[in-house]
């Protein structure tokens, strides 16, 4: 772990969100004066998640959707950690029949989409669910106990990058069950992880230095800095769950993969209902 992600970690949630801003203030005062930045771009000091251009990465993020899940103009999807809607963005430009869902537990993301996207995509809806994540918050609503507010079988496809990554056992296994619940029988699943084989010795460019049985910790004080799962335990969840796993598509994060056979960062899994 680098010493500046140390010592982001070692700030409260709050400002964690605050140091973000003021990090990156010259450069949102800098696109702001010179109209640089685009009307569909939050201020990079207001996106807490990822370092990447935003724009682009939605993008790729949409084509990761079509390629691996078939994502269709006419489907209805969810976004499970929606962020400041780096996604929702690039998909408006797909879901021209379709529905859009979103959720997630940092409010400010939440309601930049419902001004910037809702408001111009009738159809883009935006949720904020106050859950408990060391890395953002202190909400007393716990991730292993929560259920999407969302009817049973609503969902074509469901997707959630970089979420799993950042989530504790317990809240994956219930994630994984509310996935199955939302999702349409023929309904498909595109999940993030950052995976390993117990059976194999594998290193990447993220350190998991805490082992636990089943998964690897970068931070054991916060405990939803990063999180590697082994993909025995992954399959297990996802069948108790009644999803299987289709797909497992090794990110760059990996030192056996080269960034341009990948198509994301994190590996990519893909589930199907059982």
């Amino acid at each position: 772990m680098s010493a500046l992600r140390s010592y982001y970690y070692k700030l409260p949630p709050g400002l964690r969100l605050l140091g973000r801003k003021i990090y990156y203030f010259p450069i949102d005062l800098y696109e702001g004066v010179t109209g640089k930045r685009s009307k569909n771009e939050p201020k990079k000091g207001d996106i807490y998640v990822g370092s990447s251009d935003f724009l682009s990465h939605g993008i790729r993020q949409t084509k990761v959707l079509q390629k691996y899940i078939d994502l269709k103009s006419t489907d209805h999807v969810l976004d499970v950690g929606c962020g400041i809607g780096r996604t929702a963005v690039a998909l408006t430009e797909v879901l021209s029949e379709g529905t859009y869902d979103g959720f997630d537990a940092v409010e400010k993301g939440i309601n930049w989409c419902n001004k910037h996207i809702h408001t111009k995509h009738s159809h883009f809806n935006f949720k904020f669910t106050p859950i408990y994540n060391d890395l953002y918050n202190s909400y007393s609503q716990k991730a292993e106990d929560f259920t999407f507010p969302y009817d049973q079988g609503k969902f074509d496809k469901v997707f959630l990058f970089s979420v799993f990554t950042h989530m504790q056992i317990p809240e994956i296994k219930r994630y994984l069950k509310e996935i199955s619940r939302v999702l349409k029988n023929d309904g498909a699943c595109l999940a993030t992880f950052f995976l390993y084989d117990d059976s194999k010795k594998e290193s990447g460019s993220m350190l998991f230095s805490h082992v636990y049985d089943g998964y690897k910790l970068m931070d054991d004080k916060v405990t939803a800095a990063n999180i590697a799962v082994s993909i025995s335990l992954l399959n297990k969840m996802a069948n108790d769950a009644g999803l299987q796993v289709n797909t497992v598509k090794g990110g760059y994060w990996r030192n056996d993969v080269e960034k341009e056979n990948a198509d994301e960062f994190q590996d990519i899994v893909v589930f199907k209902k059982i």
